[in-house]
């Protein structure tokens, strides 16, 4: 039944129908809002893997198109693509679409418009949509054409809100979207809104009326008796009162859930045990009252003494705090524990009370917290990032890392207590802000572009990943910012590599073109078009094969294919190509593949020089070549009458020469020995001056001939002992040696391929020469020898009256001489004759030496001679 109005039932009647119905419209949204998002998430998931499924199919058509093009020698990708549309519209046409509103639409870019491709259901077909690109509508496609997949809730091409999955196409250039209208996922929601609403109205006035109809004679009894009531619980409240604390108190003490509370008199007999410590200690109340404590305390494990001196801080303090760790039941916990002493109206002690908590959870749960805490400070302090975190309501900075005040150049403390703002500089703060809300705040939390600035002014570029988050004490905003300082210097040296690669590839002296694996021209230089004569538009429009011959055509193909199948590398060759106007040219051609990261040909680099000069220029080099080897081959010939008259003339001289020198020498020291006594002194003197003289001649003649034989002799070169070749030689300066008291020593000598004879005629000549041009003192000669590279070094040092650093080059020339023969005998070839040996040798001979102060002879000779220095005999 109703209240009638002015009843003061009706007010409470109203405000019961409202209840129930505050109540009944807050579960039914709840349900429908759960359901709508379960719905929504259904919908989201269809729309995905359609429209992912439809771009799988579509990549399998075009890599299918493709294959048949490429087959069928068509040569524009546009050609490919539109057979590849055929087939899709000839699909579309018969599919109607899903549900009431879903459909599919691809959309291409022309200009700065989006143009819809295939059919849709709720536009005209025969007429293509078209959406301005910067429009608000179309706004899915928009982001598919932008090379973005993902859902979102914008407006198609009709301007009309739909939940829509976009995927780009990049094989095809164009983008795809599924889509529903929000209006067909709404609508069932807000029908069974109406009807649940409808029908819990008439639920709540009806179950209002039955409960009006039934509780209001209840309380018209109630009422009546109120009066009697009142009377009886006037009787019964001093009662009451009596009992209140005692059943209060006991009520505290047994709903106790974490504190076990004992109570003794003052010889521990136990008087009151809660609940919770039946549970503790597992023992019944019934079993322990009466009884002493000692027992319960020999279970936990308190020993007598500590007992006794709990008791005395008990008197002496009233109250005493341990704790206890005791195995229970089998598992370890840690007990605390408080004796108090319980205290009469004159504050006479007449019990103690035993309070004991099981801490082990807490303590378990503190120590976790404690480690998490340490987990999470190291986590944070080892990021190689900079992590702050400020307060998401006043914006400032409440925890940070080292790395933050790293990035910042200030101390952390100083950088906690910073408004957020502060980072960053002040005429950028509105737009970064900004950012923030379009970003951050919408759960996209990835900010680029942004600076800092750190305490000495200089601005920093950083990437920000940032995110709102409640940590359970308020929310907050956390932030990790990168430094990406060296990211923007690698982005400003790839756009200038870039403009770089573009000059460079623009202003090659070679010509340069990339090639689509079906020999269409997609990209070429100037020089490339320069060398064949066409302009780019001209080229752009050919085919490769159209500009070679056509007997290379064929191996063309078959070149291309093995490059795509991965069979060939690239390929390069000299070969003609055809120029406009018709003549073929020498060109330098390569060719190479470029693919992708599925091993998959995407072009081909053709690069050409212009080669024909130089195939000119080589065959007059031919016939240059062949005349001049014409020409070395008579100087050849010339050169080995040379060498041939030259011995002739060595044996001549030596035959020649000396035959007549004897002679003479024989005679003029048969007039010495017959007629010395029959001349005067004047006469011996001259003839002694003519002997010496033929003796000089001799010798002179001897050295020039072996000097001659150095350029004609075919040297063998063997495995010679140096040491012993040194032995040799100062076998044959014995004497000089004797006379000059000359002391020679040497460090260990290698063994090198050499001709024996002349490393011992080399050995001799320069320790004749250092004993020959000895100073006031007896010579003092040492040998020595250091690998060095490829080659040895050969030292020939002594202390004799050294040479002027004028002459250092003058002394290795034939029949030059600093000194007089009056004062230093010799012929002047003997270290021409050294220079010649190691010369001939391969290696080289120089003098470091000062007057008065010694000379070193250095001379250096190859480990392995090589094959114009003689014939290496193993």
């Amino acid at each position: 039944m109703i209240p009638s109005p002015g009843n003061p039932q009706l007010a409470r009647f109203v405000l019961l129908v409202g209840i129930m119905a505050a109540v009944g419209i807050l579960l039914s949204s709840i349900s429908i809002v759960i359901l709508y998002e379960t719905s929504f998430e259904q919908n989201r998931l269809r729309l995905t893997e359609l429209v992912k499924s439809r771009v799988g199919l579509i990549d399998a058509i075009a890599n299918h198109t493709r294959e048949q093009a490429i087959f069928q020698g068509i040569r524009s990708r546009r050609q490919m693509i539109e057979a590849t549309m055929a087939q899709l519209r000839e699909a579309h046409d018969k599919f109607i679409g899903f549900g009431e509103t879903g459909e599919f639409a691809m959309a291409r870019m022309e200009g700065r418009e989006i143009v819809f491709t295939l059919k849709q259901r709720h536009s005209n077909h025969d007429k293509i949509a078209r959406v301005p690109f910067d429009s608000e509508s179309g706004e899915p496609m928009r982001q598919a054409l932008m090379g973005r997949s993902g859902v979102l809730i914008g407006l198609d091409y009709r301007g009309v809100a739909v939940l829509a999955a976009h995927e780009p196409i990049p094989i095809l250039g164009m983008g795809i979207v599924a889509k529903i209208d929000m209006a067909e996922i709404r609508w069932p929601f807000f029908k069974a809104g109406l009807v649940v609403a409808g029908i819990g109205m008439l639920v709540i006035l009806a179950g209002a009326s039955l409960f009006f109809r039934i509780a209001t004679p209840m309380v018209q009894q109630l009422m009546e008796t109120s009066a009697l009531r009142q009377g009886r619980t006037a009787l019964i409240e001093a009662r009451l009162a009596l009992e209140e604390k005692a059943v209060s108190l006991d009520n505290i003490l047994r709903t106790a859930t974490d504190l076990a509370i004992l109570a003794t008199d003052l010889d521990f007999r136990i008087k009151y045990f809660n609940p919770e410590a039946e549970r503790l200690f597992d023992r019944a109340a019934a079993t322990v009252l009466g009884h002493t404590v000692d027992a319960i305390h020999q279970e936990l494990g308190v020993p007598p003494q500590r007992l006794a001196h709990g008791i005395g801080e008990v008197r002496r303090h009233g109250h005493h705090s341990f704790s206890i760790g005791q195995t229970i039941n089998g598992e370890p916990r840690i007990l605390d524990a408080r004796v108090s002493a319980i205290l009469d109206r004159e504050n006479r002690t007449t019990g103690f009370l035993l309070m004991v908590r099981d801490v082990t959870d807490a303590r378990k749960a503190h120590e976790a917290f404690v480690r998490s805490e340490r987990k999470y400070r190291l986590l944070v302090e080892s990021a190689n990032d900079a992590i702050l975190i400020a307060d998401a309501d006043s914006g400032i900075i409440v925890d940070a890392n080292s790395k933050a005040g790293e990035l910042l150049g200030r101390p952390v403390s100083e950088v906690i207590g910073m408004h957020q703002t502060a980072l960053h500089p002040p005429h950028e703060i509105e737009r970064y802000q900004q950012l923030f809300r379009e970003h951050v705040q919408k759960g996209k939390g990835l900010l680029s572009g942004v600076f800092i600035v750190r305490r000495d002014g200089g601005e920093v570029p950083v990437e920000i990943c940032a995110g709102v988050t409640d940590l359970g004490d308020g929310r907050m905003i956390l932030g990790i910012f990168r430094d990406v300082t060296e990211r923007h210097l690698f982005e400003r040296s790839l756009q200038e590599e870039r403009r770089k690669f573009q000059a460079t590839f623009e202003q090659a002296a070679v010509g340069i073109a990339h090639l689509a694996p079906d020999g269409t021209f997609l990209l070429l230089n100037q020089r490339y078009c320069d060398i064949l004569g066409y302009s780019r538009d001209e080229l752009t429009a050919r085919h490769f094969q159209e500009l070679t011959l056509a007997d290379e055509r064929d191996q063309d193909r078959l070149r291309s294919r093995e490059m795509i199948a991965d069979r060939m590398t690239h390929y390069a060759a000299e070969r003609r190509l055809l120029h406009k106007n018709g003549h073929s040219i020498w060109v330098m051609l390569s060719v190479s593949p470029i693919r992708d990261d599925q091993k998959n040909t995407v072009f081909f680099v053709s690069v050409i020089e212009d080669i024909s000069e130089r195939k000119d220029l080589e065959e007059r080099l031919l016939t240059l070549n062949q005349d001049l080897e014409r020409r070395v081959a008579e100087r050849t010939r010339d050169l080995e009458r040379s060498n041939q008259d030259l011995q002739q003339f060595a044996s001549v001289a030596s035959h020649d020469l000396q035959e007549p020198l004897r002679l003479v020498t024989g005679f003029v020291q048969l007039l010495e020995k017959r007629y010395r006594d029959q001349l005067d002194e004047q006469a011996n003197r001259y003839i002694a001056y003519a002997v010496d003289g033929t003796h000089h001649m001799q010798k002179l003649i001897n050295n020039l001939l072996t000097y001659a034989r150095m350029g004609t002799r075919n040297d063998t070169f063997t495995d010679t002992d140096m040491n012993q070749a040194m032995d040799q030689a100062l076998s044959h300066l014995t004497q000089w040696i004797s006379e000059s008291q000359a002391t020679i020593t040497r460090d260990p000598l290698p063994t090198l391929q050499a001709d024996a004879p002349l490393m011992i005629q080399l050995f001799q000549n320069l320790l004749g020469n250092a004993l020959k041009f000895r100073g006031e003192h007896p010579p003092v000669i040492h040998v020595t020898a250091e690998k060095n590279a490829s080659q040895w070094i050969f030292s020939v040092t002594d202390n004799g009256i050294g040479i002027d650093s004028r002459h250092h080059e003058r002394i290795f020339l034939i029949f030059q001489r600093l000194h007089s023969k009056a004062r230093f005998e010799g012929t002047g070839i003997g270290l021409a004759l050294c220079k010649r040996i190691i010369e001939r040798h391969g290696g080289s001979i120089r003098v470091e030496s000062t007057p008065n102060q010694g000379s070193t002879f250095l001379f250096s000779l190859p480990d392995h001679p090589s094959d114009d220095q003689g014939q290496r005999v193993a």
